[in-house]
């Protein structure tokens, strides 16, 4: 895996890369004046844990949202004309017994946010998780205040956990109507998580494909050859638990993560253009193709590509890699001929198009 941030790369060193020869010549084995580029090697498989690669099926995170009052802003609350303050605030005062006719909040220190939390798989009753508030209203600034308790519901409209206390800027500090509440919702109830269905567990994998999927069945059979291993597609793989332990799924599922495997190696390009960053996936191949940028030549797959338009531009830095090139290859000899970050997003682009990316192109 590569990184490209604006016109520096950190990945392995790239095979050298010389200039081309003059023209009707070729830089080939055998030339005394040039040094052709090795063929590229992948380097040694990488091991991961399927613990790291996957996770179980009903074992997930359940969203929290309630609607709260945050105290105690000093004039960067909502304005006096916000209907929703005034229900709120009166609202707060005749729960108390204290009945205030909502014409009369007048008060620029409240504002009523948004409360949101994410309660985690195994989340038990008195755990602690953070929550994040937000305005809803025209309040300015959020930090300071106070969080008044307030009900967080799931998706099922009950009660999940219950948020009060300090709001604390977020880490964008220059979004002052959002900030959190550290550890500020404790768990009223959990979720029943139900990871085990009629005798099997299903596996699924964070980036599905075939390859990997492959190769984990096989990896379970190899560890348990009695288990009844079946990979439904590319990121599911369901495993019977075996009779000796159906009394221990939890011992049986953690066997399970523990296995080691060798997982499909990423074919995949990832750029973004409005930072200049590019992940290139160590897989990842171009085909024979010419590339010219400006007084920049460099060809890939050997120096006799053909085309109409190929002499046109010869340039004045040609360089020639002859064996079939990565990413990585091209991405170096791009930077030595001085070609910015953005260009080279945009040549990676281009490439893609003329079908000769063996890989994924994606465009954030």
């Amino acid at each position: 895996m590569a990184l490209l941030c604006g016109a520096r790369v950190v990945a392995q060193a790239a095979p050298a890369v010389t200039p081309a020869a003059p023209a009707g010549q070729t830089v080939s084995q055998g030339t005394p004046t040039a040094e052709t580029v090795p063929e590229p090697t992948l380097g040694s498989p990488l091991t991961v844990r399927l613990a790291d690669l996957a996770y179980v099926q009903g074992v997930r995170d359940n969203q929290l949202v309630g609607i709260g009052l945050v105290t105690g802003l000093t004039g960067r609350g909502d304005t006096s004309n916000s209907a929703i303050l005034q229900k709120a605030v009166a609202n707060l005062a005749s729960a108390f017994g204290i009945q205030v006719a909502q014409n009369d909040i007048r008060s620029r220190n409240c504002a009523v946010v948004t409360v949101t939390a994410t309660l985690p798989p195994f989340a038990h009753p008195g755990d602690p998780i953070p929550v994040t508030v937000s305005s809803i209203g025209d309040a300015t600034d959020l930090s300071g205040g106070i969080l008044l308790q307030t009900n967080l519901r799931a998706a099922n409209g009950q009660v999940y956990a219950v948020a009060q206390g300090p709001v604390a800027s977020t880490a964008n500090t220059t979004t002052k109507t959002v900030g959190e509440v550290p550890d500020g919702a404790i768990v009223e109830q959990g979720v029943p998580t139900n990871f085990v269905n009629a005798g099997k567990v299903a596996i699924i994998l964070r980036n599905p494909d075939f390859i990997t999927a492959a190769a984990t069945a096989a990896a379970i059979r190899k560890a348990y050859p009695a288990t009844d291993v079946t990979a439904v597609d590319g990121s599911e793989v369901d495993v019977t638990i075996p009779p000796d332990k159906s009394a221990d799924p939890v011992g049986f599922i953690a066997s399970l993560e523990q296995l080691t495997l060798t997982p499909d190696m990423s074919g995949k390009v990832v750029v973004n253009p409005r930072t200049g960053v590019v992940v290139v996936g160590q897989n990842v191949r171009i085909g024979k193709v010419a590339v010219s940028y400006k007084n920049t030549r460099i060809t890939i797959g050997g120096s006799d590509i053909t085309s109409p338009y190929y002499g046109l531009n010869q340039g004045k830095n040609p360089f020639v890699i002859e064996n079939t090139a990565t990413v990585n290859d091209l991405v170096k000899v791009l930077q030595d001929a001085g070609v910015s970050g953005d260009t080279i997003i945009e040549i990676l682009k281009a490439i893609d198009r003329a079908g000769a990316l063996y890989g994924k192109l994606i465009v954030m």
